[in-house]
């Protein structure tokens, strides 16, 4: 009798308890069908699944602005546990979130002993966001792309991209192809404000010049490898959107700086970097050098503007981490006693994702759809241009490399 109904009689003990999101597609259904008459038909109801790509969108049945995404992943037997990580988990967050894993991520169903797991999720059918897995081996959670999903973010091991049919346009994203792809000259910088040699990835523009716009923006990886910021650049000047812009990456954000309030980024920016980028015959005109950053790198983009209006003439800040505070201050200090915006006072585009509204341990309860936009009313009130935009996703590269072409246009279109 289990061989004839232990698949069906395990599926809906989990359909039952477990933390089902959604309702199972029917190719889900079809699978359970099919191991609930032939059990050991693991691999041929893999195939079936997975047969025309992963994850699975449907329309939702009563709402149109949504989608059904129904994610699944195939593991060995012996795997204890399938979670899914991606900013989409948000609605589902057990708040405040204190264990990443247990209270952020979701699990997976399985499929009884098959190694099939999947989980079915309603999403905004605006979302374009990273996924992975994170498998549980026994010992430790593992994380892992999907492979059967065609868009991944760019380099190795790279995450898969959830896009819904109503994401924002992709065209300001376009690779280019491989003979048109710019390799960065690599300047070093002996930096005596971050103690430390700092690494430097520019990318000239050939149809710039000396005085062009020039943009400075943290986190190399991320900017050189996930989602190539000289591509986003180059593909607005190219359909005159922007002008043309010469493109410098700085390879981190130290962690240290938080412990001196970032004043140290701000020296180093200021100071150094563009003394040094002037020997290398980069003197964009006044006004014209903007800096940028997802995250705390936001942070620090903005208190080096704030702190220097003179050497910066703008900030794009992506989910830019206002809850901060120095030890012994209350939350979102950087946007109490702004200075008054003076004649040269840089201008501010902020972003944040609709999705990020969930408390952690972090943040306090400062959440980031709401700092943002109290650290925007308090930049106006100093006299500062200041615009904040709300971008489809979350705390991820996939809505922030979107963000990051519209701050671009917003700040430099004109």
């Amino acid at each position: 009798m289990w061989a004839r109904w232990g698949w069906g009689l395990v599926a809906l003990a989990l359909l039952c308890t477990a933390p089902l999101r959604a309702q199972p597609p029917q190719a889900v259904a079809t699978a359970v069908a099919m191991l609930d008459e032939r059990p050991h038909a693991g691999e041929e109801a893999w195939r079936d699944l997975s047969a025309h790509g992963l994850p699975l969108i449907e329309p939702h049945p009563d709402d149109d602005t949504l989608a059904r995404v129904t994610f699944a992943f195939k593991t060995a037997p012996s795997v204890r546990g399938v979670r899914l990580d991606s900013v989409i988990a948000a609605p589902h967050a057990r708040q405040p979130v204190t264990d990443y894993v247990e209270d952020f991520t979701l699990p997976l169903q399985s499929i009884g002993g098959t190694g099939i797991w999947w989980i079915t999720l309603d999403v905004p059918r605006e979302i374009e966001a990273v996924y992975s897995f994170l498998v549980f081996d026994g010992e430790r959670w593992q994380r892992r792309s999907d492979p059967h999903n065609p868009r991944h973010l760019r380099g190795s091991g790279a995450e898969a991209v959830l896009r819904l049919d109503r994401a924002p346009d992709l065209a300001p994203q376009r690779p280019w192809p491989s003979r048109r792809q710019r390799e960065p000259e690599f300047l070093f910088v002996e930096s005596a404000a971050l103690d430390r040699r700092v690494t430097l990835q520019l990318f000239r523009n050939p149809n710039a010049t000396a005085m062009s716009p020039l943009l400075v923006i943290y986190d190399a990886f991320l900017w050189g490898v996930r989602a190539p910021a000289w591509e986003i650049a180059a593909n607005l000047a190219a359909t005159g959107e922007i002008p043309p812009v010469n493109l410098v990456l700085v390879d981190q954000l130290d962690p240290v700086s938080e412990t001196r309030r970032y004043d140290d980024q701000v020296r180093f920016l200021a100071d150094e970097l563009l003394p040094a980028l002037a020997q290398q015959g980069l003197e964009p005109a006044p006004g014209q050098v903007f800096l940028a950053g997802a995250s705390r790198r936001g942070l620090a983009a903005a208190r080096a503007a704030l702190q220097r209006p003179e050497a910066f003439g703008g900030v794009i800040a992506l989910s830019g981490s206002f809850y901060w505070a120095p030890e012994g201050e209350a939350a979102e200090w950087l946007g109490r006693d702004l200075p008054p915006a003076g004649p040269r006072a840089p201008r501010f585009y902020l972003a944040a994702g609709q999705l990020e509204y969930v408390e952690t341990s972090t943040n306090g309860g400062h959440v980031m759809l709401d700092t943002n936009r109290r650290f925007g009313d308090a930049l106006t009130a100093a006299g500062y241009e200041a615009r904040l935009a709300i971008f489809s996703g979350g705390h991820d590269i996939a809505g922030w490399r979107h963000a990051l072409a519209d701050g671009l246009v917003a700040l430099l279109g004109e």
